[in-house]
C-alpha cells in the first residue's frame, strides 16, 4: 500500500505524526504529543496536504 511519495492508505508522513502525537498525548505526557502532533502539522503539512477530516 505504501507508494515512493511518503503516503500510507493516502495518509502523509505529517497525518501518522499528528496521530502519535494525539496518542502520545493522551497515554503518556501531553507536552510531548503536543509537540509531535506540531511537528507534524507544520513540517509534513498535516493530512493529506490540506484535506482535514
Amino acid at each position: 500500500m505504501a507508494s515512493g511519495n511518503g503516503k500510507l492508505g493516502g495518509i502523509g508522513l505529517g497525518g501518522i505524526l499528528v496521530i502519535a502525537g494525539i496518542l502520545v498525548a493522551i497515554f503518556g505526557s501531553f507536552w510531548l504529543g503536543l509537540i509531535i502532533a506540531l511537528v507534524g502539522l507544520i513540517a509534513f503539512g498535516g493530512f493529506a496536504k490540506g484535506k482535514w477530516y
